[in-house]
């Protein structure tokens, strides 16, 4: 330990030559589009000065609006290529595990029938068996919706893990997810070695069993009629203490294994519940009075824990005297075991976790993710950077006013938690059993600061932003962005093997949807008063820079405006024989060109440096297209109805699970469009308008050897063209059940064939 003490814990290091050629990409892109922004917007004065209003005139307008929102765009995500980093940890100089931080794991779920109550526990078992002093684990399940299923699995998963957790750290298992183990057959032993051989076979049998239990447990559910499950919109607080008492272990080792508590949030008719938020919020308040950990991970159901030593990772940021005072989180990225070579679905979110993510460590550190992060418990309860202390305010009942009426809870803020686990239970929680459930009932946080939004003109850093940020469905990235406006940092620890690995959907209308739910969270917070673009920077609370990547993803659904424009216009004009763009032989095509090329470039080297081909690229570029028509559109709909108040956003969750037809759809690398809805009509509409309008503008080109004239929208509709093969695909050819939807064909052919043939001839 003393030949450690001065070393540091981790390192940091700029990318090079990658923010260099970034920066100098910048400067020529800049040149390139404001050329390409001047030539329309002088086209546009001189059409509206010589013939009002028109086709070529409208058309000139909505070309250059779209250009303004991809320049627009395009300036902001600058901020996450400026200063890309790379960071080292080394967890082998950690101190001692009697001198490791306590950490409590909070792990979400909702619904036991999207979230397959298997999956779940598997995710349990995984981090019951990290590589971390056990005694100081203490994992908490909340079940929103109240399911016995989930309850009584969660007994049966703590009964298996009393032998699976001695299991893994006796033989040093790399994997510690029991599914995932016994499914992969490169062991991480010999087949020689006799006593390892022996204690696999054993926990094998134990496991089948367990799932079998689990499997009864669901069968269980589903066909009982006296209510087996309650509602998942109306049910009680309940919280369950699972010790070892209740498992069936006989192992006689000494090991010990983490605790469990499972955490069901009342739920009533007509009271909000705030969503992932206002669960994650009840879970803070209940795991403060029972372990209240200095440290919490935040795990999705659905990511397990695939590399054991991922918390000795975290508090190697944590734990560092130099940047520790100031660091609210430590994030990690999002990685899928599911994704298929060929990711038609763009399910991997390359470009955020890959690329964007190294970019903001640069910054002051990446925006939360709503999974697979260390984050500090104080930073939550709105103490400012440097102070360890959940509040300075000492007084109980001032406490109250801004936590809520409960002794129990505002005590764990001025009060170290007792480090013996079972003593605190017997001689604490237990007798105060009915005070903890009232801190996860409906009512427990009116007239308290808990997701309260403070206006900007209050906003200070010794203002209390308590919990999880309400007013939008991305709570994560609203939570974040307030951590960092209050002065904290954050770090991005991206290691070789990936920390945790989930599971993304695989059905085309699930990534649909769940892309529509992320864009209407973020569109809300861009047009609240806490926009990235004024909130932040306006006071001096975050830099320019990371308030350009906040705003980028706040204003990510923007990108449907040129897509809109782009899908529409240059076809209509092409069909009538009209000129958008400069000739192939005029100096200021080879702007375009340059802009086309820059933004084409700059995508590829991203992709190719993390060792993915041009079909990667070509993935990205026909779903950013799909996207932009259906979930992003869709998704500026929903906040406009709910700016003038006709409905809200609905926070929408995705199965978790895929039929067999489903699974071999997306490895073939076919989209499945099965059960998609009217929501993929825009899409569907703009790819047969320009299939129609590039067979009638080629033939209107060649007829009047007008190529020079129109090269440019020729070219524009054979590249979407290209993008929306698979959308014509499922229109015109495809006969199977994974076809588009015979309704939403139907329309999409009646909608562009009216717009062909009104605009035909104008």
């Amino acid at each position: 330990m003393s030949e450690n003490i001065y070393l540091p814990l981790h390192t940091c290091r700029v990318i090079e030559p990658t923010a260099t050629v970034n920066r100098l990409q910048f400067l020529i892109h800049f040149c390139a589009a404001s050329a390409v922004l001047y030539y329309h917007a002088s086209r546009v004065l001189f059409a509206f000065h010589l013939d009002r209003v028109s086709l070529t005139s409208v058309s000139l307008a909505f070309i250059f609006l779209a250009d303004v929102v991809l320049f627009f765009m395009w300036v902001l995500i600058q901020g996450f290529r400026y200063r890309p980093v790379s960071r080292s940890v080394f967890p082998e100089r950690l101190p001692d595990d009697n001198m490791l931080p306590e950490l409590d794991i909070f792990i979400m779920t909702a619904d036991p029938d999207k979230e397959p109550t298997i999956e779940v526990m598997n995710t349990v078992l995984s981090v019951m068996a990290i590589d971390y002093p056990s005694e100081k684990l203490h994992i908490y399940l909340s079940d929103d919706a109240g399911a016995d299923v989930t309850l009584c699995a969660a007994k049966e998963a703590y009964s298996f893990g009393s032998y699976w957790v001695p299991f893994c750290k006796r033989f040093d298992i790399a994997v510690r997810c029991p599914e995932v183990f016994f499914n992969d057959s490169k062991i991480n032993r010999q087949e020689s070695d006799k006593e390892f051989c022996q204690e696999r076979q054993k926990i094998k049998v134990l496991f089948d069993t367990f799932k079998e239990k689990v499997k009864k447990l669901k069968e269980k559910k589903y066909s009982s009629a006296t209510g087996f499950q309650k509602t998942r919109q109306e049910h009680p607080s309940q919280i369950e203490i699972i010790r070892k008492e209740e498992s069936n272990s006989t192992d006689k080792e000494d090991f010990t294994i983490p605790s469990l508590v499972y955490v069901s949030r009342e739920k009533r008719k007509g009271v909000h519940h705030r969503f992932k938020a206002g669960a994650l919020n009840v879970l803070l308040r209940v795991s403060g009075v029972i372990t209240n950990s200095p440290y919490i991970l935040v795990l999705d159901c659905d990511m397990y824990s695939n590399d054991p030593s991922s918390a000795r990772q975290a508090m190697c940021f944590h734990l560092d005297s130099r940047l520790s005072p100031s660091l609210a989180f430590v994030q990690f990225p999002q990685d899928f075991y599911n994704i298929s070579e060929n990711d038609i679905y763009c399910g991997e979110i390359r470009q955020l976790f890959k690329t964007f993510w190294l970019g903001l460590d640069g910054l002051r550190g990446p925006i939360l993710s709503g999974t697979n992060f260390f984050v500090k418990r104080c930073a939550l309860y709105g103490a400012k950077p440097g102070g360890m202390s959940n509040s300075e305010d000492k007084e109980i009942s001032r406490l109250k006013d801004k936590f809520g009426n409960s002794n129990e809870f505002c005590l764990s803020l001025v009060e170290e938690s007792s480090h013996d686990f079972d003593e605190k239970i017997t001689t604490y929680v237990n007798p105060q059993k009915e005070n903890i459930l009232i801190l996860a009932s409906c009512d427990y946080e009116n007239g308290t600061q808990w997701g309260e939004q403070v206006p900007i003109r209050s906003y200070t850093f010794t203002s209390f932003q308590i919990g999880y940020i309400y007013g939008s469905v991305v709570e994560d990235y609203f939570t974040g962005f307030h951590l960092h406006c209050r002065g904290w940092v954050s770090t991005y620890c991206f290691p070789s093997k990936p920390a945790f690995l989930g599971n993304v959907p695989i059905n085309f209308n699930d990534a649909l949807v769940q892309n529509k739910r992320w864009n209407a969270g973020l569109l809300e917070v861009a047009f609240s008063r806490h926009c990235p673009l004024i909130f932040g920077i306006s006071r001096n609370f975050t830099s320019v820079l990371q308030s350009m990547c906040y705003a980028w993803l706040a204003f990510w659904p923007a990108y449907s405006i040129p897509l809109l424009c782009y899908g529409i216009f240059p076809q209509l004009c092409f069909l009538n024989g009209i000129t958008l763009f400069p000739e192939l032989t005029s100096p200021w095509f080879g702007a375009f060109v340059v802009v086309f090329l820059s933004s084409c470039i700059q995508n590829l080297r991203e992709v190719f440096r993390l060792g993915r081909n041009f079909t990667t690229w070509c993935n990205e570029q026909r779903f950013w297209m799909i996207n932009g028509l259906t979930g992003q559109l869709f998704a500026i709909v929903d906040v406009f109805l709910k700016l003038i108040g006709t409905s809200a956003v609905n926070f929408d969750l995705t199965n978790k699970t895929a039929d067999e037809d489903q699974k071999k759809r997306y490895e073939n690398g076919v989209f499945n469009f099965e059960g998609c809805s009217l929501m993929l009509l825009p899409a569907t509409t703009l790819s047969l308008l320009n299939l129609g309008a590039l067979i009638g503008g080629a033939w209107q080109m060649m007829k009047f050897n007008a190529i020079e004239r129109l090269f440019a929208q020729f070219i524009l509709s054979c590249f979407i063209l290209a993008l929306s093969l698979p959308l014509i695909e499922g229109i015109v050819f495809r006969r199977d059940t994974g076809r588009v939807p015979p309704r939403v064909a139907f329309w999409s052919l009646v909608l562009s064939g009216l717009i062909l043939f009104m605009f035909m001839f104008c």
